[in-house]
């Protein structure tokens, strides 16, 4: 069989869309300046929190899957979780460097468990925790690669109220 006729299985392929999500808001991240990394737009979330937030959903679904607890600092979920309000603060955040080491350890991990998926084990129903969200265990995947591209959005949202171009197309 060539490389052409070959397909991608499921598992595989929600992994690429990871990759991709995340390659997206990388791309759009290394636009802004350190001092630009804290502008909101309309009350809405800054590039930090933004950051730190996908690092929490990429670590809070690991760890539901997992049963495990989580592998970044006890203060993170604090700053980052769901309905929490950006500070307008920017030392109240990690650098950028560390939010991104942050979302790399926190993505690896996915991933990990991410790859030990097939058959049943696609469709096994996400913990209580995320289920409202994300049905199953590939659907997870998924959501996790939908929701970069989300923040990616208001990332651009930031960069256009800066003036600055579009990264892409």
């Amino acid at each position: 069989m060539s490389t052409q006729q070959q397909t991608l299985s499921l598992t595989e392929l929600a992994i690429e869309q990871l990759h991709r999500s995340r390659n997206f808001v990388l791309a759009l991240l290394e636009t802004l300046s350190d001092d630009q990394l804290h502008v909101r737009v309309g009350g809405g979330n800054h590039a930090l929190w933004i950051m730190g937030h996908l690092a929490f959903a990429d670590d809070a679904f690991s760890s539901a899957f997992l049963d495990e607890p989580s592998c970044l600092p006890a203060e993170h979920r604090e700053l980052f979780t769901n309905g929490t309000t950006p500070s307008d603060n920017p030392a109240d955040y990690p650098d950028r460097e560390e939010l991104l080491e942050r979302m790399t350890t926190a993505r690896n991990r996915f991933i990990k468990w991410a790859q030990t998926l097939e058959g049943d084990a696609l469709w096994q129903a996400s913990p209580e925790a995320i289920a409202s969200v994300a049905d199953n265990a590939i659907t997870a995947v998924h959501t996790l690669s939908q929701h970069d591209f989300i923040h990616g959005g208001q990332i651009t949202t930031i960069r256009a109220s800066l003036g600055m171009k579009p990264v892409f197309g």
